[in-house]
C-alpha cells in the first residue's frame, strides 16, 4: 500500500473504518434567537450516522462574532449541550484558526457513541444576548469514527473560507 492510495485503502477494508467529517459554513443570519436565553442556535445540515463515535469538532473563525462583550460557542449533541466540544465553550468573539476540542461525556469516556442517526447542534451565546451579536463566519468541523462502509459520500473533505463572505 502506497502513501497516495492509503485513505482509499482504509474505505476499502472490510471494516470500511475511517475519519470522517461533516462541516458547514455557519454565518451570524443561520442562527435562531428564541429570545428565551443569550444563545443563537443552528442545526447543522448533515447528520452523523448511526454506529460512528464522535471524536470532537473544530472551529475556523473568519469574521469574529461580534456586537457584544464576548461570544463563546458549543458543540453538542441536543440543544445547548456541548458534549462534542468537551463540555467548554470556544471563543469565537474574534478571528481564529484551529479552535480544537475533543469530546467529552464523562470522566471514563472521551468518544460519543452515535447509536442512531445524530443531529448535530451549534450554539453562540453572547454576553448580554444573542440579540447584540451583529456579525460573524466560521466553519464548524465535527470529526468521527465510522465503522460502516461508506463509499457513497460524494462530499468534499475540505471547505475553503478563502472566498466566503
Amino acid at each position: 500500500m502506497s502513501i497516495g492510495n492509503i485513505a482509499e485503502q482504509l474505505e476499502l477494508n472490510y471494516v470500511g473504518l475511517g475519519i470522517r467529517k461533516i462541516s458547514q459554513l455557519i454565518r451570524f443570519g443561520d442562527f435562531t434567537d428564541d429570545g428565551s436565553d443569550a444563545i443563537g442556535d443552528v442545526i447543522m445540515n448533515t447528520t452523523i450516522p448511526a454506529g460512528s463515535f464522535i471524536l470532537g469538532c473544530k472551529a475556523t473563525v473568519k469574521t469574529g462574532f461580534t456586537g457584544d462583550t464576548t461570544a463563546t460557542m458549543k458543540v453538542g449533541t441536543s440543544k445547548d449541550a456541548g458534549d462534542i466540544s468537551g463540555n467548554t465553550t470556544i471563543n469565537v468573539l474574534a478571528a481564529a484558526r484551529n479552535l480544537v476540542r475533543a469530546s467529552f461525556i464523562s470522566s471514563d469516556a472521551g468518544l460519543i457513541a452515535v447509536s442512531s442517526t445524530q443531529t448535530v447542534y451549534v450554539g453562540v451565546t453572547g454576553g448580554a444576548d444573542f440579540g447584540s451579536i451583529s456579525a460573524g463566519l466560521m466553519l464548524v468541523e465535527v470529526y468521527y469514527f465510522s465503522t460502516n462502509v461508506e463509499l457513497t459520500s460524494d462530499h468534499p473533505t475540505e471547505v475553503s473560507l478563502n472566498n466566503a463572505s
